[in-house]
């Protein structure tokens, strides 16, 4: 692919890494995960973002950005048992993402992390049914301040924003765009948190 850009346009302005296998093949807790499962997660993200990190950024300018899309609570949660590989996998992205903040950042070059919360036509909605409709009724119900699940336009905006030249100095992050379920505390129930 990176190939066939460079000999098609030249070069790029951004790379955006938004890989996804089908997550029901993955979707296993962690005493039923099979190496080839494992694998297979950890290829369509962490390896899949690695090597398009690498190839990118030989094709980016001065300023160019390289964004991944990521599920960040993966690397600090551990309750979403069937959701190992790919949360072990999503975790490494987000390191992967540092790492790569520090390499071409001489030359302005900008990687940053946006992770989704629930979205609509995501992930979420290739899960069990049941599933799909405990995250979203969770989501209404007041987990997410802004009482709803995100769309696919609320990702791309966040994209958008990190692309944009006045957000050239953002570098390393985590933009997490999920209406604040992010700043919510599992701790504590919501009828306390909302007051």
């Amino acid at each position: 692919m990176f190939d066939q850009v460079r000999r098609e346009i030249g070069g790029l302005d951004i790379f955006v890494s938004n890989a996804r296998p089908e997550l029901a093949a993955s979707y296993r807790p962690p005493i039923d995960v099979d190496l080839d499962h494992w694998r297979a997660a950890l290829d369509s993200q962490a390896q899949a973002f690695l090597l398009g990190c690498q190839a990118s950024a030989k094709l980016l300018p001065e300023g160019g950005s390289i964004i991944a899309i990521s599920y960040s609570p993966s690397g600090r949660t551990g309750s979403w048992q069937p959701w190992v590989a790919m949360g072990a996998a999503k975790a490494a992205m987000d390191a992967l993402a540092r790492y790569f903040a520090v390499a071409p950042g001489p030359r302005g070059i900008a990687v940053n992390v946006v992770s989704p919360g629930a979205t609509d036509d995501s992930v979420v909605s290739r899960l069990p049914s049941e599933v799909s409709k405990a995250i979203r009724a969770w989501h209404e119900s007041g987990w997410t301040p802004m009482r709803r699940v995100g769309t696919p336009a609320d990702i791309g905006n966040a994209v958008t924003l990190l692309c944009m030249d006045e957000a050239s100095f953002i570098s390393g992050q985590t933009l997490h765009v999920d209406g604040g379920a992010s700043i919510m505390d599992s701790v504590f129930p919501l009828e306390i948190q909302r007051g």
